[in-house]
């Protein structure tokens, strides 16, 4: 199969600084979003230095006889040893991290890793299915049955995380592999999409705009900053097809 890919990120209405990174990488097969957090610009620099550290571990460990899951286990470690370290060096970035969503491609096959509440979901015939858990406060009220979906969306503690990258010497990935099917979409994003577009219109704007992904971001990401913006937006797509 050969993959398409549409990306784009946009600062929102209500924050002067883009903390979110996203990449972008064919040629290794990585697709990667980051949501930083941190004062001082710090949560720019860990979403940055996330993406790059995935970058450079992925491209050491092209080759190696690893499987693709255990290649991005490798580079989450990767990002989160230099964010880590950095933060250690300098007391004004203590306590930064990141979200991670990142996608790995290859021969058929596909693998996903995710810390934090960026959300990968896959589109197949019209439908969508989240496939990772938000790592929150509410990710865990809302598996325990304790709160509504409903509930989640308004929660006041629904941005307060449970596990990031780079706040701790070491943090474990949510790991799957998939085997995707001709025509399927993989849509990973920030919370800044998340937090306005629901899950339907997400599979509708994707769905529709099949053909034009990049339409499909810039619509995706229009539709957030029209309910407010309230956060940086930023959203990946890719899309399996025939050769």
């Amino acid at each position: 199969m050969r993959i398409r890919v549409g990306a784009a990120t946009d600062v929102g209405r209500r924050r002067k600084e883009n903390e979110d990174c996203h990449i972008v990488a064919p040629e290794l097969g990585l697709y990667l979003v980051a949501d930083g957090m941190g004062g001082h610009s710090a949560g720019e620099l860990a979403s940055r230095l996330a993406g790059q550290g995935a970058v450079e571990a992925v491209r050491a460990l092209q080759g190696a006889t690893s499987s693709i899951s255990e290649k991005l286990r490798g580079a989450v470690a990767s990002a989160n040893r230099e964010i880590f370290t950095r933060a250690t060096q300098d007391p004004d970035l203590a306590g930064m991290g990141t979200t991670l969503v990142a996608l790995l491609a290859s021969d058929q096959r596909a693998a996903l890793a995710h810390v934090g509440d960026s959300r990968a979901y896959l589109v197949r015939s019209g439908g969508i299915r989240q496939l990772t858990d938000d790592h929150s406060v509410v990710g865990e009220l809302l598996r325990q049955n304790q709160i509504s979906a409903d509930a989640a969306r308004e929660h006041p503690h629904r941005h307060i995380l449970t596990r990031a990258v780079g706040v701790r010497p070491v943090v474990e990935p949510d790991l799957a592999e998939l085997s995707p099917n001709v025509d399927d979409v993989f849509v990973m994003c920030s919370d800044g999409l998340t937090d306005h577009v629901q899950d339907e219109e997400i599979a509708k704007l994707v769905t529709d705009n099949s053909d034009d992904l990049d339409k499909s971001t810039a619509d995706l990401i229009a539709l957030a900053n029209q309910r407010g913006g309230l956060d940086n937006i930023t959203v990946v797509i890719v899309r399996f097809e025939a050769d």
